[in-house]
C-alpha cells in the first residue's frame, strides 16, 4: 500500500513504506481505487494551495533534474527559446515558477537579464547550485504569483511562466490574481508566455499513467486520479534493493484550465492580442492532439 491524503487540502507529505510483490501491480492498485476512497474536490485556501505546493516540490527537488533530463535538454531546447526572444525583442525576463531553474539557465545562456521565482525552497536551493555550476547570474526569490511585484523593482519585456505551472492555482480567482500581478511588471507591450498542458485532450482521453521512466534501481511513475473539478498529480518513486521494493507517493491537485477560460482571464486581467498555440515553437493549437498549450498575451496599454 502507499499513504495519501484523506481529502485535497493542498496538504500532501510523502509517504514511504517497505513493500513485496509485484511494484507494477502497485501502482495499478493505487491508481484504480484512489479516486473512490478520496473524493478530489475543490475547496482549498489559498494559504493551503502555497503551502501544498512548496510541500510538493520540496519532496521533489532532490529527484526533479534527473527525472526531466535537465542537462540533455539545454542543446534540444535554445534554439526554440532564442526564436521567441527575437520574436518578442526580449532582453529582460520573469520566470515564474521556475522550478530547479532549466528555463531560468537557458535564457542566461542567451544573454537576457533573468529573475527567477518559485514557491519551493528546496528548489530554489537546487537552482542556485544550477546557476553556480553553469556559470550563469540570475536573481532568485521565494514568492508566490500573486507577490511577485514585492520582489521586482524593475519591469521585464516578458513573463515566462511555464511547464503547466499556473494549473497549481486551484480557483478562478487565484489564477486572476496571478495573471495581474504578471501584467503589473511588465513594461508596457510586454508580453506573457505561459505553456499548459492541453487539458482539452488529457480531460477527453482520460489517459491515467502519464509516465514511466527508470533510473539505476529507480523507477518513476506519473500518473493522475480524475476529480469532478480538479485532477490528481501523482508521482509514485519505486526503489527496488536486493531482497525489497520500497515505494514512495506525492500528489498535489491540479486545475486543468482550458484555452478559452485562460484567454478569458489574460483579458480580465488587462492583457490582450491574444494567441494560441500547441508548443513553444509556434505550431497551431489543435485540442484532440496538441501536447501542450501555450498562450502570448500583450500587456494592454491603460
Amino acid at each position: 500500500p502507499v499513504s495519501r491524503c484523506s481529502r485535497v487540502t493542498g496538504k500532501m507529505p510523502s509517504a514511504k513504506r517497505s513493500i513485496n510483490g509485484d511494484s507494477d501491480n502497485s501502482i495499478r492498485q493505487s491508481t484504480n481505487t484512489t479516486e473512490e476512497a478520496f473524493p478530489i474536490t475543490g475547496q482549498t485556501t489559498d494559504t493551503n494551495t502555497a503551502q501544498g505546493i512548496a510541500e510538493f516540490y520540496n519532496s521533489l527537488a532532490p529527484d526533479y533534474d534527473a527525472m526531466t533530463n535537465f542537462e540533455q535538454r539545454f542543446n534540444a531546447e535554445e534554439p526554440v527559446l532564442r526564436a521567441l526572444l527575437e520574436r518578442y525583442s526580449i532582453k529582460q525576463a520573469l520566470d515564474a515558477g521556475c522550478g530547479t531553474g532549466f528555463h531560468s539557465l537557458l535564457l542566461a545562456r542567451l544573454g537576457t537579464s533573468v529573475t527567477a521565482i518559485d514557491v519551493s525552497r528546496e528548489m530554489l536551493s537546487v537552482l542556485r547550485k544550477n546557476a553556480a555550476k553553469h556559470n550563469l547570474p540570475l536573481r532568485a526569490f521565494r514568492s508566490e504569483f500573486r507577490n511577485v511585484v514585492r520582489h521586482c523593482a524593475q519591469e521585464f519585456d516578458a513573463v515566462f511562466c511555464l511547464g503547466n505551472s499556473l494549473a497549481h492555482l486551484l480557483s478562478e480567482e487565484e489564477v486572476v490574481h496571478a495573471l495581474t500581478a504578471f501584467r503589473d511588471v511588465l513594461k508596457p507591450q510586454g508580453v506573457a508566455i505561459i505553456q499548459m498542458l492541453n487539458y482539452e485532450r488529457i480531460l477527453a482521453e482520460r489517459e491515467t499513467i502519464l509516465s514511466k521512466k527508470e533510473i539505476g534501481n529507480t523507477t518513476f511513475v506519473r500518473y493522475y486520479d480524475f476529480g469532478e473539478e480538479l485532477l490528481r498529480f501523482n508521482i509514485m518513486k519505486i526503489e527496488k534493493n536486493d531482497d525489497s521494493t520500497e515505494q514512495s507517493l506525492i500528489s498535489v491537485p491540479l486545475r486543468p484550465i482550458r484555452k478559452d477560460e485562460l484567454v478569458q482571464h489574460l483579458t480580465e486581467a488587462g492583457f490582450s492580442d491574444v494567441h494560441c498555440f500547441g508548443d513553444l515553437n509556434m505550431h497551431p493549437f489543435d485540442w484532440l492532439s496538441s501536447k501542450d498549450l501555450v498562450v502570448v498575451a500583450r500587456k494592454t496599454q491603460s
